[in-house]
């Protein structure tokens, strides 16, 4: 299989302007509102901004969770949801190690990033970018970035960041 790619943000450049969310929930739902954006973003108490995005897992976890079978795998390795298939159970929140599901307040149905990348292009601060583990290892060599998402992955990813 081809390297998977994901998108990955730097909290050490976001600034927390939301720019990201406000762009995807505009270019989907054509309504500016970070609860219907394809992202999450959290600030930590050590004033880190974190925008979190689905990395296509190699296991994808949210895969076998989903009791429908809406979540599947594309040929070029993205996972996506088939929303005639979802019926909003949330199983795939509760499986998806890094909190990048969520449950569209007007559909009632599970939606994540699909890489569109209209995020990256309007980030202000450049600190998006759709990567894989190679690349992303070539440009943070000391892998500082993903240091710093491991910091604090129970703010980040535990259960009180699903609430």
């Amino acid at each position: 299989m081809t390297e998977l790619r994901f998108v990955i943000s730097d909290p050490e450049l976001c600034t927390g302007c939301m720019i990201c969310s406000n762009v995807c929930s505009m270019h989907y739902f054509k309504v500016i509102s970070p609860a219907r954006a394809r992202n999450r973003v959290f600030r930590t108490e050590d004033g880190l901004d974190f925008s979190l995005f689905c990395r296509n897992c190699e296991d994808a976890p949210c895969i076998d969770a989903c009791p429908n079978e809406a979540i599947s795998r594309t040929s070029k390795g993205l996972v996506v949801i088939k929303a005639k298939l979802c019926d909003g159970t949330g199983a795939c929140v509760q499986a998806c190690p890094y909190n990048s599901i969520t449950i569209n307040p007007d559909t009632g149905k599970a939606i994540k990033c699909i890489q569109c990348d209209q995020c990256v292009k309007r980030c202000p601060a450049d600190a998006i970018w759709t990567t894989t583990q190679t690349e992303l290892d070539q440009k943070d060599p000391e892998g500082r970035i993903l240091s710093q998402h491991d910091k604090h992955t129970e703010y980040l990813y535990g259960k009180e960041a699903r609430m």
